[in-house]
């Protein structure tokens, strides 16, 4: 009789491919982390938690609820790749429509068996010896703080998650109400009210020309321009942004989902073939130029021609987020409206005070400031070395590896991280690209015996410097105060991808492996070959799969 050939301690007896279990920590409940948990569905062996620290998915879409919030894209190009919503009700659907196709979303999805609502990450630290995230949580109800330990962390929180209040002597002084768009309270009554908007962002533009009919006054406070454009009006929306879908229209998306596949990539085809606009100098840049400021000049037609020059800008179309501004540069000039460029000195109890001395009183004052884009994390993230993510962004700016990955952060990735296609275009499928890159690491984990894995910093060095250098040739990088740079004209941008969202996907459809360092569960890094054998041989599973003719 034969003796039993004793198994090698090298080799693991397990067949090649057999995913071992993983434990993912994700970190926000919005649109990002909506989406890991549909492609969670596909994984085998991931067990996950979602930390939320809102009451319930939605992330920006539910907090931002101030009056006229919407989407500045079309609506068919704010959904998945993968799942369409026949049912939008215009082509630019507002805030709680957003919600709530998200929420259904989720629960088809099954985020809400996931997440822990009204759950606030306080900290996430890196263990070299267990190969672990160490997470800190406070439950906001009981305020109890606990620790969860995972593998992987997925943080997508985004960058719209922290809204801020401006930075004006006196703000909190103010003895009537003060508001933040970020955070906009649903009881705020404003018929017959002074009220001052702070702010020529994207809320501020859509919040005047809402709450211009009811109020007694409005003062606008704009510190600097922004270029406003005009309503896209074409096949796809007839009527610009007051284009409604009929029920015929929403019935044949419902009934023809070839019809509302080819629709939506018209929509996406007509947003991505903008961007040549965005290179300086070019004939698209003239020409958009051209098109936009004949638009405003015509749309300003009733003002005071010096005020309305001052409300042209010099900086190029797209250096700031350009926006439609439905109705907002028609508001300007009604008759219960001011516009005020000078800037603000202070705030005291009445009112706005500007520079040049002016006190303006006022009942309500809207802050539309926006948010903290510096994309610092709102807590301490401790990776390999002591790193501190936080401290070190908070000196250096914002720095990742294509969006996704940062040096000295094991096993930690981004979705909304820098440098994302915020503005080049549709970014769903950014997203969904981005969720991919982190999984493509994840499956290496399961699969492949490896313990953790981080992005080397000369990878990142080199990647940002390239990043740096072609966004000289683009309008991100103009003569303007901008989010995209740190609310600063000359400060390193984080906001946009320096490329069309295209050139992003093809980007990171293939992580490159080699910009990366490796440890492994096992001294062999090649255990996880196991004895010989895949899980389609254990299954005596067509064992001819390969032949093709």
């Amino acid at each position: 009789m034969g003796s039993v050939v004793e198994t090698p301690s090298i080799v693991q007896n397990h067949h090649l491919g057999k995913p071992k279990p993983v434990r993912v920590i994700v970190i926000g409940a919005g649109i990002s982390g909506i989406a890991f948990a549909y492609k969670a569905q596909f994984l085998e062996n991931v067990e996950y938690v979602i930390y939320e620290k809102n009451a319930d998915v939605g992330g920006t879409w539910l907090e931002s609820r101030y009056p006229g919030c919407s989407c500045d894209i079309p609506a068919h190009s704010y959904s998945y790749p993968w799942v369409g919503n026949p049912n939008w009700s215009k082509v630019y659907v507002g805030a709680e429509e957003i919600f709530e196709f998200y929420r259904e979303k989720a629960q088809e999805y099954k985020v809400y068996e996931h997440a822990k609502f009204n759950h606030k990450v306080l900290g996430a630290e890196w263990n070299e010896e267990t190969g672990k995230w160490t997470v800190k949580v406070q439950d906001l109800v009981s305020g109890e703080v606990s620790e969860d330990s995972a593998e992987v962390v997925l943080n997508c929180a985004g960058v719209l998650n922290q809204w801020k209040w401006p930075t004006i002597d006196g703000l909190h002084s103010f003895q009537g109400k003060l508001a933040h768009t970020g955070a906009y309270p649903q009881d705020l009554d404003l018929s017959g009210k002074r009220v001052a908007v702070i702010g020529a962002g994207s809320s501020a533009i859509q919040v005047v020309p809402t709450i211009q009919p009811i109020v007694q006054s409005l003062v606008n406070f704009a510190r600097s321009p922004t270029w406003i454009a005009p309503q896209f009006v074409g096949r796809l929306a007839p009527d610009g942004r007051r284009t409604i879908y009929t029920e015929e229209q929403k019935e044949r998306f419902r009934n023809d989902p070839a019809y509302l596949k080819q629709y939506r990539r018209e929509v996406d085809h007509e947003l991505n073939s903008r961007f040549p606009n965005f290179y300086k100098g070019s004939p698209e840049q003239k020409a958009s130029r051209e098109i936009v400021e004949k638009s405003m000049r015509e749309r300003l037609a009733k003002m005071d021609p010096v005020l309305r020059e001052k409300l042209i800008p010099e900086f190029d179309v797209g250096c700031k987020r350009v926006t439609p501004g439905e109705g907002y540069l028609e508001a300007l000039q009604e008759d219960n409206v001011e516009i005020v460029r000078t800037s603000i000195k202070e705030i005291n109890a009445e009112g706005v005070v500007t520079s040049d001395g002016q006190t303006y009183p006022v009942d309500v004052i809207i802050a539309a400031t926006g948010y903290d884009t510096s994309y610092v994390p709102a807590f301490p993230v401790v990776g390999r070395n002591n790193v501190d993510l936080g401290t070190r962004w908070a000196k250096t700016g914002a720095e990742a590896y294509f969006t996704c990955a940062v040096p000295d952060m094991p096993n930690y990735f981004m979705v909304v991280g820098p440098n994302t296609p915020i503005s080049n275009g549709s970014l769903m499928p950014s997203i969904e690209a981005q969720v991919e890159f982190a999984l493509s690491f994840l499956d290496k984990i399961q699969r492949q015996g490896v313990k953790s894995v981080v992005v080397s910093t000369q990878a990142t060095t080199e990647f940002n410097d390239h990043k740096d250098a072609i966004m000289e040739l683009l309008a991100f990088s103009g003569n303007c105060n901008s989010w995209y740079k740190g609310g600063s004209s000359t400060g390193r941008i984080v906001g946009p991808w320096p490329g069309s969202v295209n050139h992003f996907l093809e980007s990171v459809r293939n992580p490159r492996l080699q910009d990366f360092e490796f440890v492994y569960a096992t001294p062999n890094r090649f255990s996880y070959l196991g004895n010989g054998l895949t899980l389609r041989d254990v299954k005596k599973e067509d064992l001819g799969w390969y032949i093709q003719a």
